[in-house]
């Protein structure tokens, strides 16, 4: 029996489900261990007697197509962000049209899209009106409170 409180199998196995389901954050408790894996830092903190152990995760780069550029002009406008961590869709049901698109006119309150949390689905509002001039969220894809969904113009 090793003195660190989750078995290396354990923590290869919760890594391999951060990057399966391409999450950007897994928090692991049982009794009093806690474990949080995140892909935005490329470490493992660990609790251990009052110290955080970090350890290095295995992380992967997504491969640039040939003759693609690495940067592009990011699109300016005024974000509607996440208000909760979940996973955002851009319409509402399988197969059914978005709430929005690109070139879209938005009223203030219009939902644009929708975060599933807990297996709850709540849908974002625009919190202003403007056109649709970006949209930064995937569909289907993890979002974090404050990351942009969809950039509008006013």
């Amino acid at each position: 029996m090793s003195d660190f409180p989750i078995a290396p199998e354990e923590l290869r196995r919760l890594a391999r489900l951060v990057e399966q389901h391409d999450l950007a954050e897994l928090r692991y408790e049982e009794g009093s261990l806690r474990v949080t894996l995140r892909t935005t830092v490329p470490t493992l903190a660990v609790p251990v007697a009052g110290a955080t152990v970090a350890a290095p995760l295995p992380l992967t780069a997504a491969p640039v197509a040939a003759g693609a550029t690495a940067t592009a002009a990011a699109p300016t406008g005024t974000p509607i962000e996440a208000p909760i961590m979940g996973v955002f869709y851009r319409s509402p049901a399988p197969g059914a049209p978005s709430f929005v698109e690109v070139g879209d006119t938005v009223e203030k309150d219009q939902p644009i899209g929708m975060i599933e949390a807990m297996k709850v689905f709540s849908e974002v509002l625009a919190d202003h009106a403007g056109r649709v001039v970006a949209i930064p969220a995937e569909n289907g894809k993890l979002v974090q409170p404050g990351d942009p969904l969809v950039l509008l113009e006013s």
